[in-house]
C-alpha cells in the first residue's frame, strides 16, 4: 500500500504525490479484477448482455452506453463471459479514481489527493458496483469527472480566458455522460446552480463557449430521444415514474431507510464528512473550489432525499453520482485534520482496506461455489445466495434434454435475464409479466417452448407453486404439453436453488383448455 502522506503538500524534488496515487489506484484495480473473475453475473449484468444481443439506439432502463459496450466487448473476443464483459467497467473504475485524485490535486494540494482517492477507492459502491459491475453507473462516473477536469483550471481561475478546446471537449465528455444515465442530467443543474451562485463566474453564462459545449453536449441526448419518441416515451415515463411523488404522505422510514444504505455505500464517516463540508462550502466557502465542488456534490443528494422522503421508490444509489463529487471535500478534511486524529483515520482507512475487497471476495465465492456450504455441511438452505446472485448453468446442461426449443418463458424479466444468460442468443427470451426491454427483441413467433421457474432449494415440487404458475402460463396462452421437471443448480453437493421446466406449446386462438 502507498504510504500515508501527512498534511504538508510541500514536496521533495517536486514530488505531486503521482506515484502514491498510481499504486494505490493499481492496488485496487487488481483486488477488483480478481473479484470480477470469481463473481458471477447479477442480474443487471445478466440483463444488459442478453437484450444488448439485439443493437438498439436505446433501452428501456436506460440510455444506450452500457449495454452497448457490453455487446462491444461480446462483438471484439467472441464470448459472453462476465470477466471479459466486465473489463471496461472495471478500467473505467480505475480512471476515475485517477481523475478524484488530480481533481483534488488541482483544488486542495497533494495530501488531500490522495485521501480523496483513498475513500473513493474504499467505498463499497465505487469498489464493488460502479468500478465493477456491468452497470450504467462506471461508464457515468468516468464521463462526468472528465468534464469537470477539463473545465477545473478554468473554473478555478474565473477572470481568465477560457480554453475553447478544453470546453468543446467537455462537452463531448458530458455527452456521453448523457448516453449513460439519466442522472446525469443533475449534473447540469449543478453546473447552474453553481454558476448563478457564484458572482464571479456568473459571467460564464454569457459565454459562447459554454453554450457551445452545452451544444454539443445535447448529441448525448439524441439516441435516448429518439427511441423513446418511436417507443411512446416509455424509458422516460418509466423513469420518472420510479421517483414520482404518491399521495403527498411523507415516508420518514423510506427516508432513514435510504441515509442508511448511503453510509453502507460510501461508509459512515465518508458520507457525513461529504454532506457537512458541502454544505459548509456552500455557506461559508473559504476559496474558490470548496464553492465549487460543493454544488456538485450536494444537489443529487439533496433531490434523492427529497424523492426519498415524500415517496417509497427512491434508491440509495441514485444519489452516487453527486456524492462522487464529495470525495476531494472528504480528502481535504482528512488532510486537514490527518495530524490530529492520525490514529482514529488510519485505523478507519486499513480497516476498510482489509474489510471491503474481503466482503465482496467472499460474496463472489460463495456466490460461485458455496463455499459457507461446504465448510458447514448443516448450513440452512435459507442461508445460501439464491438464484438471483448465482449462475443458471444447470439449465444450460439440462436444455438439450429438455428438447432444445427455440424460446424460453418466464415470469418476468429478473428470470428472463439470467435464463437469457445462460441459454445464449440461440434461445428466446419470453416474458409473461414486466418484461422491460425484452418485449422489444425479435423473437419471432416460436410455437414451442421450456417455461422455467426459479424455486430456492427443496421447494422446486411444492405443487402449488405449480399450479399457480401453470395457471398464469394458461392465461398467456400456453399450454403444457409434458411433465415438470425440477432442474437442481448444485455447488459440490449442496442445491443451490431448483428452477422448475415445464413444456408449453402456444394454442391457436380457438383452442380450448
Amino acid at each position: 500500500m502507498a504510504p500515508m502522506p501527512a498534511q504538508s503538500d510541500t514536496a521533495p524534488k517536486g514530488e505531486t504525490g503521482f506515484r502514491n496515487a498510481l499504486v494505490l489506484i493499481a492496488a485496487f484495480l487488481a483486488l477488483r479484477l480478481l473479484v470480477s473473475w470469481v463473481f458471477p453475473a447479477v442480474i443487471d449484468e445478466a440483463y444488459a448482455i442478453a437484450v444488448s444481443r439485439d443493437w438498439s439506439l436505446s433501452y428501456f432502463d436506460h440510455p444506450p452506453v452500457a449495454f452497448t459496450l457490453a455487446r462491444l466487448m461480446a462483438w471484439l473476443t467472441g464470448t459472453e463471459s462476465i470477466f471479459i464483459a466486465r473489463l471496461p467497467f472495471v478500467i473505467a473504475g480505475a480512471v476515475s479514481g485517477w481523475l478524484v485524485w488530480d481533481i483534488t490535486r488541482l483544488a486542495y494540494g497533494r495530501s488531500a489527493a490522495f485521501w480523496a482517492l483513498a475513500w473513493y477507492s474504499v467505498a463499497p459502491f465505487f469498489f464493488i458496483s460502479a468500478g465493477h459491475f456491468v452497470v450504467p453507473d462506471g461508464p457515468l462516473n468516468l464521463a462526468l469527472l472528465a468534464t469537470f477536469r477539463l473545465v477545473l483550471p478554468d473554473l478555478l481561475a474565473p477572470r481568465a480566458k477560457l480554453r475553447t478546446g478544453r470546453w468543446l471537449a467537455a462537452g463531448l465528455c458530458f455527452a456521453l455522460a448523457l448516453a449513460s444515465k439519466y442522472q446525469a442530467t443533475l449534473f447540469g443543474f449543478s453546473a447552474l446552480a453553481f454558476l448563478i451562485a457564484s458572482p464571479a463566474h456568473r459571467r460564464l453564462l454569457a459565454s459562447p463557449v459554454l453554450w457551445a459545449s452545452l451544444a454539443i453536449a445535447m448529441l448525448g441526448l439524441v439516441p435516448t430521444l429518439v427511441w423513446n419518441a418511436s417507443h411512446d416515451w416509455i424509458s422516460i415515463t418509466f423513469q420518472t415514474g420510479r421517483a414520482s411523488v404518491g399521495s403527498g404522505t411523507l415516508h420518514p422510514v423510506s427516508f432513514l431507510m435510504i441515509a442508511g444504505s448511503q453510509m453502507a455505500y460510501l461508509l459512515p464517516g465518508t458520507w457525513l464528512v461529504i454532506l457537512i463540508a458541502s454544505l459548509s462550502g456552500i455557506v461559508w466557502p473559504e476559496r474558490t473550489a470548496d464553492r465549487l465542488v460543493a454544488w456538485f456534490a450536494i444537489v443529487p443528494p439533496i433531490v434523492f432525499f427529497v424523492i426519498a422522503l415524500v415517496s417509497r421508490g427512491s434508491l440509495a444509489h441514485w444519489a452516487m453520482s453527486g456524492f462522487l463529487f464529495g470525495f476531494p471535500l472528504a480528502g481535504r478534511w482528512t488532510a486537514n485534520n490527518i495530524d490530529r486524529l492520525r490514529g482514529g483515520i488510519l485505523l478507519m482507512f486499513r480497516a476498510a482496506c482489509a474489510l471491503v475487497p474481503a466482503l465482496a471476495l467472499i460474496a463472489a465465492l460463495q456466490g460461485r461455489y458455496s463455499v459457507a456450504g461446504r465448510i458447514i455441511p448443516d448450513l440452512p438452505a435459507d442461508w445460501e445466495f439464491g438464484w438471483e446472485l448465482q449462475d443458471w448453468t444447470a439449465l444450460a446442461e439440462a436444455w438439450p434434454e429438455l428438447g432444445a426449443p427455440p424460446a424460453v418463458i418466464v415470469r418476468n424479466w429478473a428470470s428472463g435475464a439470467k435464463a437469457g444468460y445462460a441459454l445464449g442468443p440461440a434461445v428466446d427470451v419470453i416474458a409473461l409479466s414486466d418484461p422491460r426491454h425484452f418485449r422489444y427483441l425479435e423473437t419471432g413467433v416460436p410455437t414451442t417452448a421450456i417455461a422455467v421457474l426459479p424455486s430456492r432449494a427443496g421447494a422446486g415440487d411444492d405443487e402449488s407453486k405449480i399450479r399457480s404458475y401453470v395457471k398464469s402460463l394458461k392465461d398467456a396462452g400456453y399450454r403444457p404439453t409434458g411433465t415438470t421437471t425440477v432442474i437442481r443448480q448444485m455447488a459440490g453437493n449442496r442445491t443451490q436453488f431448483e428452477l422448475l421446466a415445464i413444456p408449453v406449446e402456444k394454442r391457436e386462438p380457438d383452442d380450448v383448455f
